[in-house]
């Protein structure tokens, strides 16, 4: 999976004087799942339909499997398209809607059923080649709309908030079979979501985007335990920011004096390089522990429980520093009875268990 099939060059996007991707540089190797991950107004969208050639580039250039199709059309570029609400046609049968593209490639009548049958056993639904779209649930739809979309050996799959209107449950588990059967075919895809765990549960990367920029393409587990700044720190799932200035940097281990109280100095594993003067400790809360001494962990800060919150197979503990940092502290929820809203707790963690990004200065409006 070395080869890049989708090169992407300078890529920028105008809309009036609204400039909604801004030079954007992005590879994506063959076989590759990449998932475009951003809050709404981000870009994400509508760099996908600068791919597909929904929307023409103002500038930059797009070459897939080393052609360029910058100036082609969308029905030149041969890619396959999954959309969130299906796009089924109501009054073919579940076999015909697959078999459309196929018709339209002019694919001989044998070959056509061959194929159709082929990719309604990879979706699971052999049976259900004589159904109506109305017959069939919204998971087995969405599975028909994917069949249509890779039926023809498109050499590109594009899903525009693929599982959006599906419930959470349904959601959870078709994003294991959509990444199964992309896995089985080998088929590049390029998924579009503002859904966080959808990004991180079926991605070999994550391109993540604000205002038209990407900030971070990583890997899932890269991008939630090592975000590089605090836009992807903040956006990908909870976590814990004190601020405070770089005092020691010693092989791979920075000491952080806290701003609020300097009576404080965490210490931080890094990846190397680090430079700043300024800097956050990063933690995720299933990262902090109730210490019950302080010579178990690296860290430790002293704390006052506020609130108490049961999320099933956890419980979220909302704390506040001596020198009125909030914490965040996501414990098992057997342990829940030992936080209570008043008490005074020891949170506790090591160096492998937080990571240090750039500080960034609040912006003062005039």
């Amino acid at each position: 999976m070395n080869e890049i099939h989708l090169a992407i060059t300078d890529a920028t996007k105008w809309y009036k004087k609204f400039k909604a991707v801004d030079k954007i540089n992005l590879e994506v190797k063959k076989g590759e799942f990449l998932t475009i991950l951003g809050p709404s107004g981000s870009g994400k969208t509508s760099l996908l339909k600068l791919i597909a050639g929904f929307e023409e580039v103002s500038a930059g250039s797009i070459y897939l499997n080393h052609q360029d199709i910058t100036g082609k059309k969308p029905y030149e570029r041969d890619i396959g398209m999954l959309f969130q609400n299906y796009a089924l046609f109501p009054h073919m049968t579940i076999a015909d809607n697959i078999a459309y593209p196929l018709r339209l490639r002019k694919v001989n009548k044998q070959e056509i059923r061959e194929r159709v049958q082929k990719i309604l056993d990879l979706v699971h639904l052999s049976e259900y080649g004589n159904r109506f779209p109305a017959q069939l649930s919204g998971g087995q739809q969405q599975r028909v709309a994917l069949a249509r979309a890779i039926v023809f050996n498109p050499p590109l799959l594009l899903l525009d908030e693929p599982l959006g209107a599906l419930d959470k449950n349904l959601r959870e588990k078709m994003q294991l079979e959509i990444k199964h059967i992309q896995e089985k075919i080998g088929i590049t895809t390029i998924s579009v979501t503002h859904d966080q765990e959808e990004a991180l549960t079926m991605s070999d990367r994550v391109c993540v985007m604000n205002k038209g920029r990407i900030e971070q393409i990583a890997t899932p587990q890269q991008l939630y335990q090592r975000p590089v700044n605090k836009f992807v720190a903040e956006f990908i799932g909870e976590i814990n920011l004190l601020a405070g200035e770089v005092v020691g940097n010693e092989e791979g281990q920075l000491a952080i004096r806290l701003f609020a109280d300097a009576g404080i100095t965490l210490h931080s594993n890094h990846d190397g390089g680090f430079s700043e003067r300024e800097a956050y400790v990063a933690i995720r809360p299933e990262n902090i522990q109730l210490a019950s001494d302080r010579g178990a962990f690296k860290n430790t800060m002293e704390a006052k429980v506020c609130e108490t919150i049961y999320v099933g197979d956890a419980c979220k503990v909302k704390t506040r520093t001596a020198c009125g940092h909030e914490m965040t502290v996501k414990i098992p929820a057997r342990l829940s009875g030992s936080c209570k809203a008043g008490d005074e707790i020891l949170l506790g963690w090591n160096l492998s268990e937080s990571t240090v990004i750039p500080y960034e200065r609040e912006a003062i409006l005039a």
